[in-house]
Order: structure tokens, then C-alpha cells, then sequence
């Protein structure tokens, strides 16, 4: 979510767990369709309202084989198809209202601080490199995450949109 130079982040983090930086997101439901995910998600971790009509930024697919989970929603041998998008306008006050109370502030950050904020967390590190310009609008890529902590990369195909 862009407005100017600045990027709609969350700071969230399970109960325990150490809090990080993120852009708005999470799971599709049962019966939901994935722009219609974007629609909830966002509405519920930033109190924002935002359109359908967003622009593709880049699918990432990853099967995840460590023994570890990652994220709480995620656990070992779990494959996660993660559909980023671009929202330029939205309505409505930011403000953080998870239900799940795992988004904990939301807030608009410098472009160039946002990036950094992402760089802390290893599965943030695609976003980051999408915004920095590393990443080209409608990209595909495919990630194998091994047990022993190798990242393989399967396909990563030329750049196009979707």
C-alpha cells in the first residue's frame, strides 16, 4: 500500500513471539477468493478500505520442508502461494484493529525505512527487494526451503505480467 514515498507497514507477532515488521496480509479463508482476502486482511490489520482493483507486484510459491515454523499459520511441509499485490488509494483512518491480535500498530513509513523494517525478517526479504526495484512487477518465483536451512530457487522465469 503506497501512498507517495511511503508504505503502509504492520508491526505484528504471535503471543510470545518476537514482534516484526510486515506489509498488511494474511490467509485466505474457506469459500474466499484471494483479492477478497486482500479486501478482509487489510480492513482488519489496518482499518483501511481498499478496492479490489489492485495491481499484481509478484507471486511467490514456497514449499516449506524445515522442521520449524515459520509463521504461525505455517508449519513443516507446508506449501504457501503468497500473491503480493499494489494498492495505490484506500479510505479510512490507519489504524490497527486485528481481531486475531497479532497486528499490534500500523503506520506509514519512509519507502527507503520500510525496506530496511522488512530486511529484519528472512521471508520479507522478496517484498524488500520488490520495492527497492530488484523485482519486476508480475514476476513468478518458486522456493524450495530445505531442512537443513538451503533456500533452493526451482524456476524463476523471465519477468511478465500475469
Amino acid at each position: 500500500m503506497r501512498r507517495g514515498d511511503e508504505i503502509v507497514l504492520v508491526r505484528q507477532g504471535a503471543r510470545g513471539g518476537e514482534p516484526f515488521w510486515a506489509l498488511p496480509g494474511g490467509v485466505v479463508d474457506e469459500g474466499e477468493l484471494v483479492p477478497e482476502a486482500l479486501v478482509r486482511e487489510v480492513r482488519e490489520e489496518t482499518g483501511l478500505e481498499i478496492a479490489i482493483q489492485t495491481r499484481l507486484a509478484f507471486v511467490r510459491q514456497i514449499d516449506d520442508r524445515r522442521p520449524r515454523q515459520p509463521v504461525a499459520a505455517w508449519g513443516p511441509g507446508c506449501l504457501a502461494t503468497v500473491w503480493v499485490f499494489e494498492v495505490d488509494s484506500w479510505s479510512g483512518e490507519l489504524d490497527a484493529c486485528d481481531p486475531d491480535g497479532v497486528v499490534s500498530e500500523a503506520c506509514l513509513v519512509p519507502l527507503n525505512e520500510a525496506v530496511v523494517r522488512l530486511r529484519h525478517t528472512h521471508w520479507l526479504e522478496l517484498p524488500a527487494d520488490y520495492l527497492d526495484g530488484r523485482v519486476e512487477p508480475g514476476s513468478l518465483r518458486f522456493e524450495r526451503w530445505h531442512e537443513d536451512g538451503r533456500v533452493e530457487i526451482v524456476r524463476e522465469p523471465p519477468s511478465y505480467n500475469l
